[in-house]
């Protein structure tokens, strides 16, 4: 009796590793927004949802309830979940950053008139006029926005504690408060500073990247189980995000970058006005124009490495804006646990060299 064939069974694909990460419409997030496009994520097996975020309390929230894998963060929010700055704690930790500066500080016209060209000179217009309080705004409380807003007024001898009101005001509303009269100056991110000086409402003072060169901005957040329980994963993840900040710096690149953030589903923001800061020059909306080589940078200069001098400068704004009162003190081994130099470089090792 003869026995029947029996046919293999075809090998079944792999599944997609599924995960959701969560975002901001901001210009840093763009190596997520490239690692989609271009399907860097999709090559190594990934299956990524982006959700769109309207602001960062949305997206931390998200995170501290499990309901997103991951997520572009404020470099301060590591520190802000792990250790339950105004939040419950949640372990969390980041293998990359995505970007370096890309913000710029915004003055009012009514300020130009009464004299201001710097720091210095808003000091005397402000003793000069002890009969007004005088508003500026950063983004969030636990931001590079926040921190160097206070710094740019430090700078020229005035307490933002005691001479003026700090304001916090989500990003796209704040070039519509300073229009209202609500408003004397603010820092905010790309491309929303752009977006102010490109409708005329005030007039670019400084970038950040001027004011302290590059400093972290926005990280590759995961909770830290995550990392536990899907490790391989989050690597393929970071290498992709490697591989699409190369992309991003590359100059070659950038015209299409702005067209792939304007889009509607991501940034929603007129190509003209993304070029500011991605290609320049950049227009600081009073005649002037400044190099905007720097303006905002992704992965050159070694700038993906979550380094432990990277989380240190966090640190050290959070002690020196006094907002570190659940923070403890924080040994070397610690912020090496919460700015994981390791895992980048596990990442880095699956990808070819630049």
């Amino acid at each position: 009796m003869r026995k029947k064939s029996v046919k293999p069974t075809p090998a079944r694909a792999a599944e997609p590793r599924r995960v959701s990460i969560g975002y901001v419409p901001l210009t840093d997030c763009s190596p997520l927004i490239v690692a989609t496009e271009l399907g860097i994520f999709e090559r190594r097996g990934l299956e990524v949802r982006l959700s769109r975020e309207a602001g960062w309390a949305t997206v931390r929230e998200k995170m501290l309830h499990g309901e997103l894998a991951a997520a572009h963060a404020p470099a301060s929010m590591v520190f802000e979940m792990s250790h339950g700055l105004d939040v419950s704690p949640v372990p969390s930790l980041t293998g990359l950053v995505l970007a370096h500066n890309g913000n710029a500080i915004t003055l009012s016209h009514e300020l130009r008139e009464l004299g201001v060209t710097d720091a210095f000179s808003l000091r005397e217009v402000i003793r000069a006029h002890p009969e007004r309080r005088f508003t500026f705004a950063g983004v969030l409380k636990y931001s590079s926005q926040h921190y160097l807003m206070r710094r740019w007024l430090q700078s020229g001898g005035i307490d933002p504690d005691r001479d003026v009101d700090i304001a916090i005001v989500p990003p796209p509303l704040v070039a519509e408060c300073m229009e209202r009269g609500h408003l004397d100056g603010y820092c905010v991110a790309e491309p929303w500073s752009s977006v102010g000086l490109m409708k005329g409402v005030g007039w670019c003072v400084t970038l950040t990247a001027e004011l302290d060169p590059m400093h972290p901005e926005k990280v590759f957040m995961v909770r830290s189980e995550f990392e536990r329980d899907r490790h391989d994963d989050h690597l393929q993840l970071i290498a992709a995000l490697i591989e699409a900040a190369r992309w991003c710096d590359d100059p070659a690149n950038r015209r299409k970058l702005a067209a792939l953030l304007a889009l509607p589903r991501y940034l929603d923001v007129p190509e003209s006005t993304l070029r500011n800061a991605l290609i320049g020059p950049y227009r600081m909306g009073d005649g002037r124009t400044c190099d905007a080589a720097d303006a905002i940078v992704f992965n050159r200069d070694d700038a993906s490495r979550p380094s432990p001098e990277k989380a240190r400068w966090v640190v050290e704004q959070l002690r020196r804006n006094h907002l570190e009162a659940n923070l403890p003190q924080l040994s070397a081994a610690s912020i090496r646990g919460l700015y994981r130099e390791d895992l980048y470089h596990q990442a880095l090792a699956l990808l070819p060299a630049a």
